[in-house]
């Protein structure tokens, strides 16, 4: 249960992954429904035949009509393709209606040695398949481009997919993001305002809430295999996506072909303890970021050559920007919050990163950030969803109506508070903004449930798993918990930081090994490190 978005690979501003605390609804399918027929319904259910013979309408994005659709794939390469599947909103009442997901794929331009249509999926939860295939382009995934048709859609309750929007419109919805008073005293207004904020969406997107979450996603997801013409389903899952085809190869384990996933979930997500392993590994991929600056002493790092005490003066100065925010480029003030997210953007992102220190200096002694301010602040946009038009791509709505399908936790206002100071502990710096989100479904108009924790996915072929060591957003031990619950698996890691890289042009020897097994079917050693 991540709420990050994965990076896209930049043509020169990093597009951050999303930041904010966890967020989520709830999913109307029984736990447990497993072994499903080729038709892809299990013993009980109405017959999906349907929607499996469905066959996928292409054609250029660029005359598409719809206008979601559009605003997602405005700018696109000319090779994209657009499309819709139509699916249930119940797979176990499939006469309660259906509602169209919006497909976009890039066809490889060698067809001869075409082995496939891959399928993506960017995390979140929320994240609009549609504009991140469009961002990265044709040729962003390293060689698998080469091979493959590139396939992604905008899961349900996202984007041009029947959009969970509260407030009357996505410009319109107003969650607060973080107490405006720091510690404890400013928590329980915060969830107050929140409240009242998430109940707006029972009412505005009352249809859709009930029927998103991970469960219904990978049903929906299997259908568009099947639509695809493939027998087997070849996966990449970045982040959250990397849940979804955890939960994907549980219920059909027959038909996994090649999955990976880079920068991997939790498979059990508890709010609290996911929030707090996530506030440490923040922390300690703040850590490596400084270290690696004051590793080369104080002529060459503004932050000086000792750790502990560039740690204690960044913690410092962020514990002043919650009085005196700093004037700041653009004509804007830098206070805690816009800090905050700016620092997470540059950890997440893998090219990025080297310029981490440079912000933390132009914070810690007022100086000038340069570029670290323009890639921080691209980071902090697409953290809170903010587009280049002032408007809002609503992935705050989806990612709460997801998370929130998938865990029954609902914490009161009492428990939240108490456990203020864990979230401290873990991380002076991000812990008083990341504290809220174990509030993250308080308040939520809809209950959640516990079905899509069960990964198990015995008669799968192997799953190859990927995570930097210094991942701030899925920390590394939960690769192996990840592994640990699939089963059949194969994990590496690499020395770096960044969260989800295979992609980048800073991560050769892990887009070496994913390329492999995508193209050649070649899995490393497992537990295996990239150096």
């Amino acid at each position: 249960m991540t709420s990050v978005r994965r990076t896209p690979r930049p043509p020169r501003l990093s597009r951050a992954t999303k930041v904010s605390a966890p967020l989520a609804a709830a999913v109307l399918l029984a736990p447990g429904i497993t072994g499903c027929s080729d038709s892809g319904h299990a013993a009980g259910e109405r017959d999906l035949t349907s929607y499996y013979e469905q066959h996928i309408t292409w054609k250029p994005c660029a005359k598409e009509t719809d206008k979601a659709v559009k605003e997602e794939t405005e700018k696109a390469d000319a090779r994209a393709e657009c499309g819709r599947l139509a699916v249930p909103y119940s797979y176990t009442d499939p006469g309660k209606g259906e509602l169209h997901l919006a497909l976009m794929r890039y066809r490889t331009k060698d067809q001869e040695h075409r082995t496939g249509s891959l399928v993506l999926n960017f995390g979140g939860p929320g994240e609009s398949g549609l504009r991140e295939l469009k961002e990265y382009g044709p040729d962003g995934f390293s060689r698998a481009g080469t091979r493959y048709d590139l396939v992604s859609f905008d899961p349900r309750g996202v984007g041009a997919s029947s959009p969970v929007l509260c407030g009357g419109g996505p410009a319109a919805y107003e969650r607060p993001t973080s107490p405006d008073l720091p510690g404890p005293a400013g928590m329980a207004d915060f969830l107050e305002a929140q409240e009242k904020a998430l109940q707006r969406c029972k009412r505005t997107a009352g249809r859709i809430i009930p029927y998103v979450g991970t469960v219904n996603a990978a049903r929906d997801l299997d259908v568009l295999r099947a639509a695809l013409g493939e027998k087997k389903l070849d996966y990449l899952g970045f982040s959250y996506g990397t849940k979804l085809g955890a939960v994907y190869a549980h219920r059909f384990p027959k038909n996994v072909g090649r999955m990976v996933m880079d920068g991997v979930d939790e498979p059990a997500p508890n709010l609290k303890d996911t929030t707090l392993a996530q506030t440490a590994a923040y922390q300690r991929a703040l850590r490596h970021a400084v270290e690696l600056c004051t590793s080369r002493g104080d002529e060459d790092c503004m932050l000086g050559s000792d750790t502990d005490k560039a740690m204690a003066n960044v913690a410092r100065a962020f514990d002043r920007l919650d009085d005196q925010p700093l004037d700041w480029p653009g004509g804007r003030k830098l206070d805690r919050e816009a800090a905050i997210e700016e620092t997470m953007g540059l950890l997440r992102s893998r090219e990025s990163l080297p310029e981490t220190p440079n912000l933390l200096a132009a914070i810690i002694y007022h100086v000038r950030p340069g570029e670290a301010a323009e890639l921080g602040r691209a980071a902090a946009d697409r953290a809170t969803g903010r587009r280049e038009d002032s408007g809002h791509d609503g992935i705050e709505e989806a990612m709460t109506a997801i998370n929130c399908a998938d865990t029954a936790d609902r914490y009161s206002v009492e428990q939240v508070v108490s456990a203020y100071h864990e979230f401290v502990r873990a991380s002076p710096v991000f812990g008083p903004f990341m504290a809220a989100g174990m509030a993250t479904c308080t308040g939520w108009p809809q209950s959640g449930d516990d079905a899509s924790h069960d990964v198990r996915a015995d008669g799968a072929p192997k799953i190859l798993m990927h995570t930097t060591e210094y991942d701030p957003a899925t920390p590394v031990q939960w690769l192996r918990r990840m592994a640990d619950a699939v089963g059949p698996a194969v994990t590496m890691t690499d020395t770096g930081g960044g969260h989800s890289v295979y992609g980048t042009q800073d991560a050769g020897c892990v887009n070496e090994r994913i390329d492999a097994f995508l193209i050649d079917g070649t899995l490393p050693p497992d537990r295996s490190t990239c150096t």
